[in-house]
């Protein structure tokens, strides 16, 4: 017996029988979970790039940190709905 005593579950998880717990729902949330991290990330880095900038060159170079960071976030976004279309 261990040192806290006995342990009982207030409840037990069923899954719904429509939707069985499988290897490729695991999966299924990770590509929901990348896929956001992915389009956070990359949003981070465009505004903390585009914050770092000296004040001089932020006009010069607002397009191509626009489009970076856009593309991480639309890619982060594809792989995240791709995530929850498979589910």
């Amino acid at each position: 017996m261990s040192p806290l005593g006995e342990v009982a579950l207030a409840a037990v998880f069923t899954p719904n029988p429509k939707h069985p717990l499988t290897v490729s729902g695991f999966f299924e949330f990770l590509a929901v979970g990348i896929g956001c991290a992915i389009a956070l990330i990359g949003l981070y880095a465009a505004i903390s790039t585009y914050r770092g900038l000296d004040p001089t060159r932020r006009r010069g170079q607002i397009l191509p940190v626009t489009l970076t960071g856009g593309f991480f976030v639309v890619i982060g976004l594809a792989v995240a709905a791709l995530g929850a279309w498979i589910f």
